[in-house]
């Protein structure tokens, strides 16, 4: 029984060992409580080792002390996994809480009031002695075995204390700590030898882990998600920019209809030449407010160079297309003529075939535009910028 305790706790090793190389790259510049999860995680891999070692090693013909260490080394560690798994449980607690690490202080104190005890134990006798190449335990084996049971009902009562603040799933999480190494203890009451608590650690272990690289999946895919929404986004009006328009254009492909508006504005230059490069935007923005008033959620709205915009709208009718058409110059010429536009529409044609004929359009109503005002198009006249 003893030798499949310590082939599974060596299969843990292999394991904890992974965890290590992953942890170990992540912790690199991040937040502390990772680096004291390394640490933890090091400390359970440490002692599954001596735990491993102390199994094989009884009734071998092998050095004496090697196994003496070796066991206080076990019963030692575990200890130590207690204290740093509730140095880390008050990190994730401190998110959420203004909460002080004195609150764990009673566990380092009985922590190494145990290790001191373990080893004047060992010195008396009243522990373990090693007799034949066996341990034999003495009268402090059970009391010695009981004292880390002590220190994870404590953490269960921070658990439970603290349980609105951790949050139903950081509850379940970190509660694993508590529930696997009782349930061990359990064990243990009916079947001596069946020491389970390091094993029971790893598997809290690797729960806590599962859980931490879930959490930064789901951080890595919302910053992808920001930072392709801000790479595609214009800062100034919060339209597509070009590489939106490019993705658009790209969405457009399969659709059975399609329709372009192609907008340019009329005397940015001069706004921006005579009012300032403020009012020149205030003025980019006014047109961009028209466009999503009038196509709403419709399709993408796209703002493709200083003063030309771009509409796509997919799978949409020709009678509602130039129904909103219709609306966007009625709002143009209520803004004082602020932009020249062009329309396409086209069934089972691509975007940019679409997309040329709607800006030969819009040239043609600029250059009517013009003709139409008397505005020299080199000076771009005198234009209002009135709301």
């Amino acid at each position: 029984m003893t030798l499949r305790i310590a082939s599974a706790e060596i299969v843990s090793i292999l394991f904890m060992l992974i965890i290590l190389g992953s942890l170990r790259n992540k912790a690199e510049g991040d937040e502390k409580e990772h680096k004291v999860f390394l640490v933890f995680t090091l400390c359970t891999t440490l002692g599954l080792f001596f735990d491993a070692t102390s199994y094989i090693l009884d009734n071998i013909q092998a050095g004496s002390l090697i196994l003496v260490v070796a066991n206080i080394m076990a019963f030692s560690i575990i200890h130590l996994c207690i204290v740093l798994f509730a140095t880390y449980m008050v990190m994730i607690i401190r998110h959420t809480k203004d909460i002080s690490f004195r609150i764990i202080y009673p566990i380092w104190i009985f922590t190494v009031l145990n290790i001191l005890w373990i080893i004047s134990g060992v010195c008396n006798g009243q522990f373990f002695s090693v007799k034949d190449h066996r341990l034999v335990y003495g009268p402090w084996r059970d009391i010695i075995t009981v004292m880390p049971i002590i220190g994870v009902i404590y953490i269960l009562l921070i658990l439970l204390i603290n349980l609105r603040n951790l949050g139903r799933r950081n509850t379940l999480v970190l509660g694993s700590f508590v529930v696997f190494p009782l349930l061990a203890a359990l064990i243990l009451l009916f079947f001596p030898q069946l020491e389970l608590a390091y094993l029971a650690t790893a598997l809290s272990c690797a729960v806590i882990f599962t859980y931490i690289r879930r959490e930064e999946i789901t951080v890595a895919n919302l910053r992808e998600q920001i930072m392709t929404e801000i790479s595609s986004k214009d800062t100034l009006t919060g339209l597509l920019n070009r590489r939106g328009f490019n993705e658009a254009v790209k969405l457009s492909e399969g659709h059975e209809s399609l329709g372009i508006v192609f907008c340019d504005l009329n005397a940015l230059k001069h706004v921006n030449d005579n009012l300032g490069h403020e009012a020149g935007d205030e003025y980019i923005r006014r047109f961009a407010d028209i466009l999503r008033n009038v196509y709403k959620d419709m399709g993408s709205i796209c703002r493709i160079s200083g003063d030309e915009f771009v509409v796509l709208l997919y799978d949409i009718l020709r009678d509602k297309f130039d129904e909103l058409n219709g609306e966007l110059n009625s709002a143009i010429m209520k803004n004082d003529r602020i932009a020249s536009v062009g329309y396409a529409y086209g069934n089972d044609r691509s975007a940019m075939e679409l997309f040329t004929i709607a800006e030969q359009e819009m040239y043609n109503n600029k250059n009517l535009y013009y003709i139409e005002t008397g505005i020299d198009r080199r000076r771009n006249g005198q234009l209002s910028i009135a709301e």
